[in-house]
């Protein structure tokens, strides 16, 4: 799967979201395709999130360590 950027992720979810609520409303569906890519897109995008947060909770957690800072 290609590399996409959270502002990337961001917007093809909600393109997809519009996309299926517009369908809903006119009494259709997403394609089954659609439907896979909404939530594949979603999943990367709390991956993504999950890894982002993780790494500026390491880079907090070193320069507390260096600086010897506890308070925030």
């Amino acid at each position: 799967m290609k590399k996409y950027s959270e502002v990337e992720l961001r917007e093809m979810i909600s393109n997809l979201k519009l996309m299926k609520k517009i369908t809903t409303e006119m009494g259709g569906s997403l394609s089954n395709k659609s439907e896979l890519d909404l939530t594949t897109y979603e999943m990367v995008l709390e991956n993504h999130l999950n890894y982002k947060y993780k790494d500026l909770d390491k880079w907090l957690n070193k320069l507390i360590k260096k600086n010897g800072i506890t308070k925030y």
